[in-house]
C-alpha cells in the first residue's frame, strides 16, 4: 500500500512553478490496478517517481508498504555501456536476486536473442522497454509502477 499525507509537489520550469500535486490525500492499495491519465506534461511520470521513492515531495509525506518496483519505461535504470546481461545482473544484485534466475528468466521473457549480449545503448527502444519489463516482473514487487 501507498499512502499520500497531505503530499505537494513542484518545481521550477524555466522561471514557472510547475505544480504536480498540492495537498494530496491518497490510499493506493495494495492489489489493485490504478491507471492514471492526464495530458503530455501533466506530471504522471513525476508522480511515478515520487511513489517509487527516487523523487521526494517539496512537502507531505509518502508512507510506502510492502516492495516497491522502479518505474517500467524509467531508462535510467540501465547503463548504455553494458550489455543486457550484465545490467540484468548487476540489477538482480541491487535487488538480492540471483543473478542466474533472473538472466534466465529475462533472456526468456524479452526474447531479444543475441541483442540481449549487446551494449544497451544499441537497444532501439521497444527492446529498452522489452527489457526494463522483463527485469522489473523477474524481480518479486508488492506494487509494480509502469510508466
Amino acid at each position: 500500500m501507498i499512502t499520500l499525507k497531505d503530499m505537494t509537489k513542484y518545481f521550477y520550469l524555466r522561471g514557472h512553478k510547475k505544480v504536480i500535486a498540492e495537498s494530496a490525500n491518497v490510499i493506493f492499495p495494495t492489489g489493485a490496478s490504478v491507471g492514471l491519465l492526464g495530458r503530455n506534461g501533466a506530471g504522471k511520470s513525476t508522480l511515478l517517481k515520487l511513489l517509487a521513492g527516487t523523487s521526494k515531495p517539496t512537502s507531505g509525506k509518502i508512507i510506502r508498504q510492502g516492495t516497491i518496483s522502479y518505474p517500467v519505461g524509467f531508462s535510467g535504470s540501465f547503463h548504455p555501456d553494458l550489455t543486457g546481461t550484465q545490467n540484468t545482473r548487476f540489477i538482480a544484485r541491487i535487488y538480492g536476486a540471483d543473478t542466474d534466475t533472473l538472466v534466465d528468466y529475462v533472456q526468456d521473457f524479452t526474447e531479444l536473442g543475441s541483442q540481449f549480449h549487446a551494449p544497451y545503448r544499441s537497444y532501439s527502444s521497444g527492446m529498452r522497454s522489452r527489457l526494463a519489463f522483463g527485469v522489473s516482473m523477474g524481480l518479486k514487487f508488492n506494487t509494480y509502477l509502469i510508466d
